[in-house]
């Protein structure tokens, strides 16, 4: 799969590797030098905005950078429990409409998230600097496809019980990160300490703790469903434990088990089957102090994650004989972090490798008899299905190499410096196979004298045969890539002014692309009492490699026919569904982000208002080759293109034992479309649509997903007598508004004259479609005992939705209802320390 180097290419590597290997002596350069005074720490110098409850974390104005401490983790509400519901508190981050649907309250896997108007394969989430993000097919969500795994933007899904620290970036993101268009979030695990410590925690909800809310429609389906889209009945449960354990002077160890389990029953074949789901997290957590001003800690984590289903594979299908398969994922990362501080620098370097499988274990082949046999009677519709959709493998393996420099206060005339400098290199092996041929037969024909060949599989005596089926070829792709960055960031102070600039240069050797990423801050200190800054920023970044389309270049899908039981099967036509191969020319999206606003102290708090606008350039969509008598190519190709806006308002304070945040935001997303996976040619891009009167291009159209205009959260916290710590989470979601094709009384599409292409056919009429607001109180109860022999109990109970509100999204499409958010929840929970 790799693509011949050409002299220049060649020179572009040794180039990038000679940078590398530089930066990696740096340190021994910075060492031999130490002639150089301290004049200031950090701290002193960076105009700061305290956090909440790590008073002694300062960040610097000039980084959308907010930090959510273990504190404050351990106080929010929260459903399942993930990163994901965690960081829906900050500014500028968005679910899916389809987060909270009421229909399937029994599924554990985290929410995904738009972070800035990305989609949200686009953030980068990492954990501790070590990339956590899954690019083998993100997008993709089905349990069900024939050719594919469901995907997830992130590989591990940690339990927030072992999260130290979340630090989430949405704009004016510093140089030392990349491979993203949308956000930045970083993950540290909890560190060792040196006393003996640990914790058993436990936490369960179900289905008689949980009010649904279901259209009338539907009701009678959700209530009898055979269907994984429908979830009348669940348990959850939460359990686990942390032990940290000091081994001896100077070396400490912290090591835990989590386990989230599900069970939802679901009517199959006459009777009551369970589907199960079940995440996990294995951590050990080892730290050595080398000597005082050196460290070094070795993480090692697991989380394997499975999930059990049946058929139905679509909705509305009958009952699947045979047809049980289960979906497992096995993530597992060891990183290795040494950190130095030398006399005027500081020098981190962590070295890490991360892994991932994922398979389907399922029924070879699948069957669509006709019910209307003897034998064939576990169906009460015209087709009865057995079987399933055979074996597949995703995975990939990557090593990662790190390195950072910062070099603190260098006086420069008037001017105070923080410089930091860096590099990143990994090496990933991806793959997907299909072990053997799998099949897919259908087309029954009744015939009470047949006479079927023992070899057979798709045929019946005395009864039926079917003539048709889809062959899915036996695959096995592998893809290998490497890629390199480097990064330049200089913070300069001057009087009240700091200004950061810098640049991030990235290559990797599949694409061929170097990616010059410029960055760019500046704050000003108005009054020199850090009671009034203004801040403003200019940056682009680019997205991380992408190979969904490599790794599906074998899949190939063959329609096939036979005249009777006793013929050979001949292919109809060799038409791929999902052919995918890469452009040699494909680009590298890219974001364009400018950014300004103000931080200002008021009614003992920060106020911080500001502006983002982010314009997304060649993005990835697929395109399609079509040849008479040829075989349908896709292609990725950049045609995409994304536009943004927003204004973000927030205030908090912190005040004895309370803690207020209430931050508002108010966006506009604009998109030619919703993702990789979605058909986008040159025409495409110059099609026109009549909307709200007026005709405009597609793209021009509101996103119909993540694009709420106006969200709202309102964060308290209070620690009470007795031990009661109460908090209230409040998110309001304005209304918003999706397209829909228009029709006539006949039901007939309507379409327009074009006035900005005359010459085009007239373009289609779409309306306008208003979906309602929401608004969520989720209060969460603690009390904690008083501790007797150095042991305690915490007692929890987290009610959301508490007020049960009935909240519609989505629209009626005429054969189905509405959808519906989720009612009232309790989960309940008790942990021992000791």
């Amino acid at each position: 799969m790799m693509k011949p180097t050409s002299v220049l290419n060649q020179w572009q590597h040794q180039s990038a590797l000679l940078l590398l290997l530089f930066i990696l002596l740096l340190p021994q350069i910075v060492t031999a030098d130490n002639s150089k005074e301290i004049v200031s720490t950090v701290a002193e110098t960076h105009p700061v905005m305290p956090t909440v409850h790590v008073e002694a974390v300062r960040v610097a104005p000039t980084t959308g950078m907010t930090i959510i401490d273990r504190e404050m983790i351990e106080a929010l509400p929260m459903r399942n429990g993930s990163i994901n519901e965690v960081i829906g508190i900050v500014p500028g981050i968005q679910y899916s409409e389809e987060s909270l649907n009421s229909s399937t309250a029994g599924e554990i896997t985290p929410p995904v998230i738009s972070i800035s108007g990305s989609r949200y394969y686009d953030n980068n989430f990492t954990i501790e600097g070590i990339s956590n993000n899954n690019s083998l097919d993100p997008a993709f969500m089905k349990t069900s496809d024939a050719s594919k795994l469901p995907g997830h933007s992130q590989m591990h899904f940690l339990s927030p019980e072992v999260i130290e620290q979340i630090t989430v970036y949405n704009s004016n993101i510093p140089a030392k990160f990349g491979g993203f268009i949308g956000g930045q979030i970083n993950t540290e695990i909890i560190n060792p300490t040196s006393d003996f410590w640990g914790k058993i925690n436990y936490r369960m909800t179900n289905d008689n703790w949980t009010s649904f809310h279901i259209d009338p429609t539907d009701q009678e389906d959700f209530d009898h469903s055979n269907n994984l889209s429908m979830q009348p009945e669940f348990k959850k449960q939460q359990f686990g434990f942390i032990l940290n354990t000091p081994l001896k002077l100077g070396t400490n160890l912290i090591t835990s088990y989590q386990q989230q389990y599900a069970e939802i029953p679901l009517q199959h074949l006459g009777g009551v089957s369970t589907q199960t789901r079940k995440q996990e997290t294995f951590l050990a957590k080892l730290e050595h102090e080398l000597s005082s001003q050196s460290n070094i800690s070795v993480t090692a984590l697991y989380t394997p994650s499975s999930s059990q289903y049946f058929g139905p594979y679509n909705s509305g299908t009958s009952d699947h004989k045979n047809s049980d398969y289960e979906i497992d994922s096995e993530n597992y990362s060891i990183l290795a972090q040494v950190e130095k501080e030398l006399s005027n620098s500081q020098l981190s370097f962590t070295l890490g490798y991360t892994g991932q499988k994922n398979r389907r274990d399922a029924q070879e082949n699948r069957f669509a008899w006709s019910s209307a046999t003897d034998s064939v009677d576990w169906s009460n519709t015209t087709y009865a299905y057995e079987g399933g959709m055979g074996d597949l493998e995703t995975g990939q393996d990557q090593l990662s190499v790190k390195t950072e420099v910062t070099v603190d206060d260098i006086n420069w005339g008037e001017t105070i410096h923080i410089f930091g400098l860096g590099a990143e290199a990994n090496y990933a092996n991806k793959y997907y196979k299909r072990p053997q041929t799998n099949y897919y037969y259908n087309g029954p024909r009744i015939d009470n004298s047949i006479v079927c060949d023992p070899e057979d599989l798709a045929c019946i005596d005395n009864e039926q045969y079917l003539y048709k089926r889809t062959k899915y070829s036996q695959a096995d792709t592998d893809v290998e890539i490497a890629d390199i960055s480097v990064f330049i960031q200089d913070s300069i102070l001057w009087k009240r002014l700091e200004i950061v600039p810098g640049i991030r240069i990235s290559y990797d050797d599949y694409s061929e692309n170097i990616n010059y990423a410029p960055r760019f801050a500046a704050s000003l200190d108005l009054f020199g009492n850090q009671w009034t800054t203004l801040f403003i920023g200019r940056n682009r970044y680019y997205s991380g490699t992408l190979l969904t389309h490599a790794l599906y270049e074998d899949i190939i899908v063959i329609k096939q026919e036979r005249e009777d039981n006793t013929s050979d099967w001949i292919d109809v036509a060799n038409r791929p569904t999902t052919f995918l191969y890469k452009d040699g020319e494909i680009k590298t999206p890219y974001s364009d982000e400018l950014t300004a606003g103000i931080i200002q102290k008021v009614l003992g708090g920060n106020l911080k208002f500001q502006y983002i606008k982010k314009s997304n350039k060649d993005e990835l969509a697929r395109g399609k080759i079509t040849n008479p008598g040829e075989p349908d190519i896709y292609i990725f190709n950049n045609l995409g293109r994304s536009e943004h806006k927003s204004y973000q308002l927030s205030w908090q304070r912190s005040w004895m034992n309370h803690f207020l945040e209430i931050n508002v935001t108010w966006q506009e997303t604009t998109t030619s479309h919703e993702g990789y996976f979605d058909s986008l040619d040159e025409e495409d891009t110059a099609e026109t649509i009549w909307y709200e009167g007026k005709e405009i291009y597609y793209y021009e159209v509101p996103r119909t997903d993540f694009n709420r205009p106006f969200v709202a959260n309102l964060i308290y916290v209070a620690q009470l007598p007795y031990g009661i710590t109460f908090t209230n989470t409040t998110k309001y979601r304005g209304a918003y508004w999706r397209h829909w094709l228009a029709r006539d009384e006949d039901n007939n599409l309507i379409r327009q004259p074009s006035i900005i292409n005359p010459e085009q056919s007239d373009p289609f009429v779409y309306e306008k479609v208003k979906s309602n607001r929401s608004i969520y109180f989720d209060w969460r109860f603690s009390w904690k005992s008083a501790e007797v022999l150095d042991q305690s109990v915490l007692l929890s109970l987290d009610i959301l939705n508490v007020f049960n509100r009935k909240m519609k999204y989505g629209y009626d499409s005429g054969n189905y209802g509405y959808n519906y958010e989720l009612g009232r929840q309790i989960w309940a929970g008790v942990e021992w320390h000791f």
